[in-house]
């Protein structure tokens, strides 16, 4: 079964697209469920504030309350099941539509970058011989049209969703599962001498 996808209105976009929200987002992509106590230290908010950008991303089903976790004192937050994406010429076609995209564009890409300096900052030696040798960094060039970007890209997140379907995200029961960074981009590349048509 494949990931529900969604392709984000420009509500939606602006809300995504503040810094702080885009912050709290991530960190529960990669990190899982949290309280916005939790959150708080780790983007160095206080707790009110980190609170109301949770509500706002909860409003516009970013994220949703991590149901049997915790007190009632406090709400565990978990990032919603859905893939998020601003659609390309599917999306918004307005200015704003496009400047929005291109905040999400760049909020998701300085968390990629972070990420992935972060693992390669890490004492390797600390890591398991399995996940080191399971790690990869890999850049490919190739040359193709814009169909075969896409019978391309839809290959490769039909085959994610294969292995997305093994295990739960949020179950940490398994000791030898972690969470899994991938990032995929196809983009193409502009030489100065050619012009986009």
């Amino acid at each position: 079964m494949a990931t529900e996808s969604r392709v984000l209105d420009l509500p939606s976009m602006k809300a995504l697209s503040h810094p702080l929200r885009s912050q709290l987002f991530n960190e529960l992509a990669a990190h899982g469920p949290a309280t916005a106590t939790t959150l708080a230290e780790k983007v160095g908010e206080s707790t009110g504030s980190t609170s109301y950008h949770l509500r706002q991303l909860e409003k516009h089903g970013f994220i949703e309350e991590a149901v049997g976790r915790g007190t009632g004192r406090e709400r565990w937050w978990r990032r919603t099941p859905v893939a998020v994406h601003s659609g390309g010429t599917d999306g918004p076609q307005s200015p704003a539509g496009i400047a929005a995209a291109r905040l999400l564009a760049s909020g998701s890409n300085e968390f990629s970058e972070q990420v992935i300096r972060e693992f390669i900052a890490r004492d390797q030696e600390t890591m398991s011989p399995g996940w080191r040798d399971a790690s990869d960094l890999s850049v490919a060039i190739l040359r193709l049209t814009p169909p075969e970007v896409r019978e391309l890209m839809d290959g490769i997140h039909a085959h994610i969703d294969t292995f997305r379907q093994r295990h739960v995200l949020d179950d940490d029961s398994d000791p030898e599962t972690e969470r899994v960074f991938v990032r995929l981009a196809a983009v193409p590349i502009f030489d100065d001498e050619r012009h986009d048509s």
